[in-house]
């Protein structure tokens, strides 16, 4: 991975910010939440204050039962599944008993009214049956269910009791015919029994209790419900207590009364919107909603919800603890804010007052500031990539430059170059510096290297030259036979050395000729086909071929170091051609370059060789020739040196049949490349 695509990379560490700005947006949209709902409970509070000093407003504190308006008269079936879904909850009574025969007696009951009638659905669960029917002598020892009605004629008892499934069997608490007649329907089931029954049309009630007397017929009685001889009051709907709530609530709001067992005793306001939903665009209240309400529960107005409230704040305001939540309207589009507070008296037989409003400002404010960062975030990321991506496309220049000049100062091919100097004070700058002293040495440890042939040759041209006249005066004088060949030996050691020194100036002398040489326009074919002519004895036994094209090939450069360069050339494959072997001349050329081709038959190239054969002082050849000439390994670095002196180069490669080598000078004359 490039150095640019790296710090992108670490730029991205940037998106970070947008993940530490929603987490801001979700605490400051809960404080916001959390001061909402402060607010509305105060309101709530104020309202309960105001209603309580209203003489009359608030239902008196104590027990009571709701009589909800039912729809339709409920069929007397003893079921009461054609109730509507509030009614259908049944207010429960039970009184655990240390008596196991009468123990889990309970008492379940509704009540309701239809057309100005007052109906009563109870359902009693009884594990030890003793019926018998209202009338008999001793069902006042059986199981009997017993009503204290208080209306406006007075107080009436009335004791109802049937041996067996089907009408109604009533009387008065003496077992006489009662003052009221009541009709319903009786109906033994799995854990007890049902009963359903409807007061006359017209008669008024103002207050009802309600007791189960269970026996087991053996004189042991447990009475389950409400207070014998303290009839509760009945409620509905108060259109006064909504009359007197109205006025008390802020705008857009809804407000609920509630009884002790969550029956809505009036509702006053209307829910209204306020139009700051419709100033965030579609797309991005649905992202809202997926984000943030969909953690808020689904806002239930529903008729039954209507009539009988039974959300979490309702129940947490019946015991006592003022409680608000947040939920979203079925389509998710809208947000309420729902708060409930007890009623002044105790919890248990009081009510509460429940206020629910729209609260869009939420919602409004979570976009402005979520569009805000994300505005700003957009910005900051384009910054910051900006600022890096132009930085790290400064800094891979720096880099690759560097790294160019490098390669150029390094070149095999040439001495070394200097480095361009840079005044940056960074860490790049400093690599540079450092890089730049270490060619200078390697450049003055390079010079010396190149001079120090032909310093050598010089410096041991004369104690060679003395050693050479000492062993040739050696024979005038008396030497043991013994050791003359002692004396041959070092004769052939100063020849070789002389031979050695020869090869080092030379060298050197061809060095200094290219560097001075004048160019001038040769017929490089009429050169190559001369110079052929000259090696076939020096190549016999082996077969010389030369293929030129017969045409002039112009060519602007130094012929004498073309022959030498050739010269080197066929030296080296006579040395590694054996006797029956062949060695090709060729030439090819076209309008940009002319190659000169010498081929041989003989070994493959080294593979380890291949690319330090034309380096200065290298020689793949395993001992000398028999002609006792020394190799120093700069015949091929001569070649180099020529073809690049023309703007060329040289290439060497194994023939494709595998029978030899080939070395391809490539030339492009002085000036021309």
């Amino acid at each position: 991975m490039s150095l640019r695509a790296k710090l992108l990379l670490v730029a991205l560490s940037i998106l970070t910010l947008p993940w530490a700005g929603w987490q801001f947006v979700r605490q400051m949209e809960t404080l916001l939440r959390q001061g909402q709902e402060q607010a509305l409970i105060a309101t709530a509070e104020a309202v309960v204050r105001a209603l309580a000093v209203q003489p009359g407003a608030l239902p008196a504190p104590g027990p009571s039962w709701f009589v909800p308006q039912l729809a339709s008269p409920p069929q007397l079936d003893g079921d009461n599944a054609d109730w509507p879904l509030p009614a259908q909850r049944l207010r429960r009574f039970s009184d655990p008993s240390t008596n196991t025969v009468l123990a889990g007696t309970e008492l379940a009951l509704a009540l309701g009214e239809a057309r100005d009638a007052l109906y009563l659905f109870a359902q009693v669960r009884d594990t030890s049956p003793a019926r018998a029917d209202a009338h008999w002598v001793n069902a006042a020892q059986r199981d009997h269910l017993q009503l204290l009605l208080d209306g406006g004629n007075g107080r009436a008892a009335l004791r109802i009791a049937n041996a067996a499934d089907g009408t109604l069997v009533v009387s008065d608490d003496a077992g006489r015919a009662p003052a009221l007649r009541v009709a319903g329907v009786w109906r033994e089931t799995g854990t007890g029994y049902q009963l359903e029954l409807r007061l006359p049309q017209g008669y008024p009630v103002r207050a009802l209790a309600v007791q189960v007397i269970d026996a087991d017929g053996a004189g042991r009685v447990q009475r389950v419900g409400s207070a014998a001889n303290t009839p509760w009051p009945l409620r509905q709907t108060s259109a006064s207590l909504a009359a007197a709530l109205a006025p008390l609530l802020p705008g857009g709001a809804r407000a609920r009364v509630t009884d002790a067992q969550g029956w809505v005793l009036a509702e006053a306001g209307a829910l209204q919107d306020d139009g700051v939903a419709e100033q965030v665009p579609p797309w991005r209240r649905w992202v809202y909603r997926w984000l943030l309400l969909d953690s808020d529960p689904a806002a239930a107005d529903t008729p039954a919800a209507a009539m009988r409230s039974q959300s979490a704040e309702t129940e947490a305001a019946l015991a006592g603890t003022a409680a608000a939540t947040w939920r979203r309207d079925p389509d998710g589009e809208r947000l309420l804010l729902r708060v409930a507070v007890p009623l002044p008296g105790a919890a248990s037989d009081h009510g509460a007052v429940l206020i629910e409003r729209e609260s869009e400002s939420v919602l409004l404010l979570t976009d402005r500031a979520l569009t805000g960062l994300l505005g700003a975030t957009l910005l900051a990321l384009l910054g910051a990539g900006a600022v890096v991506f132009v930085f790290a496309g400064r800094l891979s220049t720096r880099v690759r430059r560097l790294r160019d000049a490098a390669e150029r100062a390094m070149d095999r091919d040439g001495p070394a170059q200097p480095l361009p100097g840079t005044d940056s004070r960074d860490e790049i700058g400093d690599l540079s510096r450092s890089f730049a002293q270490l060619l200078d040495e390697v450049a003055a440890y390079t010079a010396y290297l190149r001079s120090l042939a032909s310093k050598l040759s010089h410096e041991i041209n004369t104690p060679l030259a003395i050693v050479r006249s000492s062993l040739d005066n050696l024979p005038a004088e008396d030497v043991p036979e013994h050791a003359r060949t002692y004396l041959e030996r070092a004769r052939s050691g100063v020849d070789r050395l002389g031979l050695l020194v020869r090869a080092m100036s030379e060298a050197t002398r061809i060095e200094q000729a290219i560097a001075s040489v004048e160019p001038e326009p040769f017929d490089l074919a009429g050169l190559l086909r001369e110079c052929g002519e000259a090696y076939r004895s020096l190549l016999a036994p082996r077969r010389l071929d030369i293929v030129l094209p017969d045409t002039e090939v112009s060519l602007h450069g130094a012929p004498e170091l073309i022959v030498q360069a050739l010269d080197k050339l066929i030296d080296n494959a006579r040395s590694f051609c054996p006797d029956d072997g062949w060695v090709r001349i060729a030439l090819s050329h076209d309008a940009e370059r002319s190659v000169l081709s010498v081929a041989n038959s003989g070994p493959a190239l080294p593979a380890a060789m291949r690319d330090k054969l034309f380096d200065s002082l290298v020689s793949v050849r395993s001992r000398n020739r028999a002609d006792g000439s020394v190799h120093l390994g700069l015949g091929l670095h001569v070649v180099k040196l020529v073809a690049e002196l023309h703007r060329g180069c040289v290439h060497a490669h194994d023939l494709p049949s595998g029978e030899g080598v080939q070395f391809d000078v490539q030339l492009h004359g002085f000036g021309r490349r």
